[in-house]
C-alpha cells in the first residue's frame, strides 16, 4: 500500500548530520509515510548508515544513489520515484517537530475538497534550534495565498517547512540544463502562476545552517550559477502578476547582471520596457563590482 507521504531528503556528505533528522522521524505523531534519501554522489558513511536504517525497520527507508549533480537533480529523482500523494522536502541539516507531518496533513485535508485542487502545498513556519523564528510569519495564522504573493507582495521572509503534491512537483521538474545549481524559488514561482498554497503560523521544523552549505554560498558560488540565476530573474522581471516596481527594477537588473557572469549570446531583450533602460546600467554596474570583488580574491 502506497504511503500518504514521501519524506524527500537530498545529501552530500551530510552522514553526521541524518542521524538527527532520522530520529525526528521516528517520532513523528503520524506514521504512514515513507523516507525517501537522494544520495547526490557521498563520499562518507552515508551509504552504510541507511543501509542499518533500513534494516532497523522503525522507519520506511528508501535511498536512491546518483553521480554528484546537485540539489535541483535529486529533488528530480525523488519526484519521479516518491510513491506518496504528498513529498515533504526537508534537507539533511534540518528535523521535524514531533506532530509535524500531522500537522501538514491536518491542514491540507482542512481546504475544502471540492477546492483542493487550486492548491499545491502546505506550508509552516521554520525556526532554529533555541526556538528563534526563521524571518518572519505571516500575515493571517491560516492564510491562502502563493509562494510568489507571500514573497513579494507581502514581505515574508525565512524558510518555510511544508509538503508539495507530488503530481505537481512532477508537473514543474526543475531545469537541469543550466548548471549545477537551480534556484528552488525558480520552480516555487513557476508553480505559484498556476496553484495556490496553503499557509500556516505553525513552527513545524528547525534547522542548523552549516558551513559550505546552499544557504552559505558567497559569490563565486553564486556567479558559478550565473545561467540558473539569470533564468529566475528574468522571469521575475517578466512576470505578469502585480509585482512592486521596485522589486521589478532589482530583478531587471540582476538579470543583467547574471547575464554577463553567464556570457550570454545574443542581445538583451527588454524584460519589462518601463524598467529596462534604468536597470542596464544598474546590472552592468554590480556586474563590475562582482569582478572587482573576484579579482581581490
Amino acid at each position: 500500500m502506497r504511503p500518504v507521504i514521501t519524506v524527500v531528503t537530498p545529501t552530500f556528505n551530510r552522514a553526521h548530520l541524518l542521524g538527527r533528522l532520522y530520529a525526528s522521524l521516528c517520532e513523528q505523531t503520524f506514521s504512514d509515510f515513507e523516507w525517501l534519501v537522494v544520495d547526490d554522489g557521498s563520499t562518507d558513511d552515508t551509504a552504510a548508515q541507511l543501509g542499518r536504517w533500513q534494516q532497523d525497520g522503525r522507519v520506511v527507508v528508501r535511498s536512491i544513489q546518483q553521480a554528484n549533480s546537485g540539489k535541483h537533480v535529486a529533488l528530480n529523482r525523488a519526484a519521479e520515484r516518491a510513491e506518496g500523494a504528498f513529498c515533504a522536502v526537508i534537507d539533511s541539516d534540518d528535523w521535524y517537530k514531533p506532530e509535524a507531518l500531522e500537522r501538514l496533513l491536518f491542514h491540507w485535508n482542512a481546504i475544502p475538497v471540492s477546492e483542493r485542487g487550486q492548491f499545491a502545498n502546505v506550508e509552516g513556519l521554520r525556526a532554529y534550534a533555541n526556538g528563534t523564528l526563521i524571518g518572519s510569519p505571516f500575515p493571517r495564522d491560516v492564510l491562502d495565498s502563493d509562494t510568489f504573493e507571500v514573497r513579494y507582495c507581502f514581505g515574508v521572509t525565512g524558510d518555510t517547512v511544508g509538503m508539495y503534491r507530488t503530481d505537481v512537483l512532477r508537473q514543474f521538474p526543475f531545469p537541469e540544463d543550466l548548471g549545477r545549481f537551480v534556484p528552488e524559488a525558480l520552480v516555487w514561482s513557476r508553480i505559484a502562476s498556476v496553484y495556490r498554497s496553503r499557509f500556516v503560523n505553525e513552527v513545524l521544523g528547525f534547522v542548523e545552517y552549516q558551513p559550505g552549505g546552499l544557504s552559505d554560498r558567497g559569490l563565486r558560488q553564486q556567479v558559478h550559477a550565473a545561467p540558473a540565476w539569470a533564468a529566475f530573474y528574468g522571469e521575475l522581471a517578466a512576470t505578469p502578476r502585480r509585482l512592486p516596481s521596485s522589486t521589478r527594477l532589482r530583478a531587471s537588473a540582476q538579470h543583467v547582471r547574471y547575464m554577463l557572469h553567464g556570457r550570454s549570446r545574443g542581445p538583451f531583450r527588454p524584460l519589462y520596457r518601463p524598467l529596462w533602460f534604468a536597470a542596464v546600467p544598474i546590472g552592468i554596474g554590480l556586474y563590475l563590482r562582482d569582478r572587482r570583488r573576484l579579482a581581490s580574491h
